[in-house]
């Protein structure tokens, strides 16, 4: 099974991961009634993972949990696509096959684990949804590093159990934490709208008429889009319309005008110009260098 398939190891901002070995999880993990009802197999941290790509076609033996701070990514199982964002968390069962992918523009930084046993099992279950908001939260962070820095130190009894309790408080934070209201509120309109975008990615749309889909103000809409994403609601369909660009270039013949048209642009100049803001360089030299 290919657990960490990336397509450029060098291109991660920063990049950390702990496998415990099979060995290990044998004897501390699935054989210690301690914590074997729910204990950690894999861990790790990924930092603006640009290029970040995983495709397991018979799924993970463990269920993952992948909770997104900054930047974002799509996860796709079971015939879902699903948009992670910061502030998101999403668990792919075990056996599932799925793709998940950085986001090229803005590539996501998460925390992962993969986790396996009974309790898990029954956790992934229950779920009424594989992604939640779980919002941030220093502690959480702390505890990763608690977490993480305790298996670093060696696969000792001590070590596996200490650092697999706090996984039990790890866990239980980010599925069952309490959350204030605007923060359940709030995501739901953003991924409402976002969603809306990308149906209508071949569209010009201004705030008002992306406001006037969620049934929210102009003023209101751009203050809770810009706390949870950091860019505007026209910011931000400029980059989902650029992200679509990149595909056309890459898998179609299609002409640099005709990708244009298809985003809802007619100014090829326009076009042009918003393509070099984003990506650094023109369309032209992008596709060119695909192959590169």
């Amino acid at each position: 099974m290919e657990r960490y398939p990336i397509r450029e190891k060098n291109s991660f901002d920063f990049q950390k991961s702990i496998i415990v070995p099979k060995n290990v999880v044998l004897k501390q993990c699935i054989a210690n009634g301690v914590i074997n009802n729910l204990f950690v197999t894999d861990i790790g941290y990924y930092r603006k993972a640009s290029n970040h790509y995983a495709q397991r076609n018979h799924g993970a033996d463990q269920h993952i949990l992948i909770y997104c701070i900054e930047g974002k990514g799509n996860v796709e199982f079971q015939g879902t696509s699903y948009h992670v964002e910061a502030g998101n968390f999403i668990i792919i069962p075990k056996k599932t096959a799925h793709i998940y992918q950085a986001d090229p523009i803005l590539p996501w930084t998460i925390y992962w684990f993969h986790f396996s046993g009974p309790g898990a099992d029954h956790i992934v279950d229950s779920l009424q949804h594989y992604k939640a908001y779980a919002g941030f939260n220093e502690e959480r962070n702390i505890l990763f590093d608690t977490i993480y820095n305790r298996l670093e130190r060696g696969f000792s009894r001590e070590n596996i159990i200490y650092a697999n309790l706090c996984f039990h408080h790890y866990i239980a934070e980010i599925i069952y934490t309490d959350k204030q209201p605007d923060k359940i509120i709030e995501p739901d309109k953003v991924e409402e709208v976002i969603d809306f975008m990308r149906n209508n990615i071949e569209k010009m749309l201004s705030l008002k008429e992306l406001a006037l889909a969620v049934y929210l103000s102009p003023s209101y809409l751009s203050a809770i889009f810009k706390k949870k994403t950091g860019s505007s609601p026209i910011d931000y369909f400029n980059q989902l319309k650029i992200q679509k660009t990149t595909q056309y270039l890459l898998f179609t013949n299609l002409r640099i005008n005709e990708i244009a048209q298809k985003i809802g642009i007619n100014d090829p100049y326009y076009f042009s110009r918003l393509f070099s803001s984003i990506m650094g360089i023109s369309p032209k030299q992008y596709r060119d260098n695909r192959f590169n």
